[in-house]
């Protein structure tokens, strides 16, 4: 499995999912993509999709996971 993470912006605390419309270069197409992404916070996990793709709209969290490591 291929995460999105940036440590910068937030720990790798949860796994979301995260939904996105993505713009494709160079017709400006959209596409609707579903992410998964590492981070703490459903706020974080939307920045961390921003700061990979700059140029998406629409942002939506649709589940979010404890990562087994951190399960207490």
């Amino acid at each position: 499995m291929r995460a999105l993470m940036n440590l910068a912006i937030e720990p790798a605390l949860r796994l979301f999912e995260v939904s996105a419309m993505v713009m494709i270069d160079p017709s400006q197409q959209a596409v609707k993509r579903v992410l998964k992404v590492m981070a703490e916070t459903p706020l974080g996990a939307i920045q961390i999709v921003r700061d990979r793709y700059p140029k998406s709209r629409s942002h939506a969290v649709l589940s979010s996971h404890i990562l087994p490591a951190f399960a207490a």
